[in-house]
C-alpha cells in the first residue's frame, strides 16, 4: 500500500480510482463497510482503492483541542493495509484545508484523483462549515460523472457504531464493548523501544512502546496477545506513566509469556482482550513485583 501524506495542492494521482472517504477513527464496522466497498468496486473496475482522510482530526485544529483519538495513524494504516487498500492518502490537517469551499474538494478528488466511485457514510462531512454532505456528492456525481454510494447507520445491540461511543467505552477500559463495536480486537501497533529494563531484574521482561497521550485507552493493565513475526503470544499489558519510577511519557510495556527473543526496534502489534486493573504506583519495587506476579498469574489463568 502507498501512503501519501502531504498538503492537497501536491497531490495527484495518475490513474483512476476508487475512493473511501472518512475520518476512520477506531477503523470499526461502518468504517470496514466503507472501505470493503471501495476496493471491492476498484478490483470489479479494474482502478486503484483510495483511502481518503485527515492526518489529524479536524475538531482539534478548529477548536485548539488536543481531541482523544482511538489510534494513531501509523496503527490505522496498518489495519486499512490488511483491507487489500492500495492507496491511503492523509491530508495535511489545518485551517486553509478545513476551510476549502465542498465544491473544490469534490473537484480534487475528480480531477486530482480521478474517481470514478465514491463511498462514504450517511453522516459523513466536509469542507467549510462541513456544508459538504452525503446528498452533495450525490448531487455533483451528475457533473463529474462518478458512482457513488452512501452507507447508512451500523447499530450492534441496540448501538450506534461511531467513533465517539468506541472513544468514550475505551477511556472506561471497557474493552469488550469496544471489540465488540470494532469487529476485531483493538490493537495498538508499534516499534519496541529501549526502557528502564526494572522488570527484566524480577523476570518480567516487557516490550516497551511509547504512545501518543491523546489515545483514549484507560492507562491499567490488561490482558492482551502479541504479534511479533506473525506469529501472536499471549501477554500481559501495562499503559501509563510508569508512576513508581517517576517516568515521563505515557508507554505500553507488555510481558510476553514464554517468550525470551530479543525485540528492540522490532515493530510489534498488540492486541486488547480485557481489562484487569487500573494504573497504580506503589512504594517499593518489592510491591510493584508482588502485583505484577498476581496479574501475571490471573491473565494466564483467564
Amino acid at each position: 500500500m502507498i501512503v501519501i501524506n502531504d498538503d492537497i495542492k501536491n497531490i495527484e494521482l495518475g490513474y483512476e480510482t476508487s475512493i473511501a472517504l472518512g475520518m476512520f477513527d477506531g477503523l470499526h464496522i461502518a468504517h470496514q463497510k466503507i472501505i470493503k466497498k471501495a476496493v471491492e468496486w476498484a478490483n470489479k473496475n479494474n482502478t486503484k482503492s483510495v483511502v481518503l482522510t485527515f492526518d489529524k482530526h479536524p475538531e482539534e485544529i478548529l477548536f485548539n483541542l488536543n481531541q482523544k483519538i482511538i489510534m494513531d495513524n501509523y496503527t490505522k494504516a496498518r489495519l486499512i493495509q490488511n483491507l487489500g487498500v492500495d492507496n491511503l492518502i492523509l491530508l495535511k490537517t489545518d485551517l486553509d484545508l478545513l476551510n476549502l469551499d465542498y465544491k473544490y474538494f469534490i473537484k480534487f478528488i475528480c480531477e486530482k484523483l480521478k474517481a470514478k466511485f465514491i463511498v462514504c457514510g450517511f453522516d459523513y462531512r466536509f469542507g467549510k462549515k462541513a456544508q459538504g454532505t452525503a446528498s452533495k456528492l450525490i448531487e455533483l456525481s451528475k457533473i463529474y460523472n462518478y458512482d457513488i454510494d452512501v452507507i447508512d447507520e451500523v447499530k450492534i445491540d441496540n448501538y450506534k457504531v461511531s467513533s465517539s461511543i468506541i472513544r468514550e467505552k475505551l477511556s472506561c477500559g471497557l474493552i469488550d464493548e469496544v471489540n465488540n463495536l470494532l469487529g476485531y480486537n483493538f490493537c495498538i501497533y508499534g516499534k519496541v523501544e529501549g526502557g528502564n529494563r526494572i522488570a527484566r531484574e524480577f523476570g518480567y521482561p516487557t516490550a516497551n512502546v511509547y504512545i501518543d497521550d491523546n489515545l483514549a485507552i484507560k492507562n491499567g493493565v490488561y490482558i492482551t496477545t502479541t504479534i511479533v513475526d506473525d506469529k501472536e503470544y499471549k501477554s500481559i499489558t501495562n499503559i501509563g506513566y510508569k508512576p513508581t519510577f517517576n517516568h515521563r511519557g505515557r508507554v505500553l510495556e507488555t510481558h510476553i509469556f514464554d517468550f525470551n527473543k530479543d525485540l528492540y526496534n522490532k515493530d510489534i502489534c498488540v492486541k486488547f482482550k480485557k481489562f484487569i486493573r487500573d494504573e497504580q504506583k506503589f512504594n517499593s519495587v518489592s510491591e510493584l513485583k508482588n502485583r505484577i506476579e498476581k496479574d501475571v498469574l490471573l491473565a494466564k489463568n483467564m
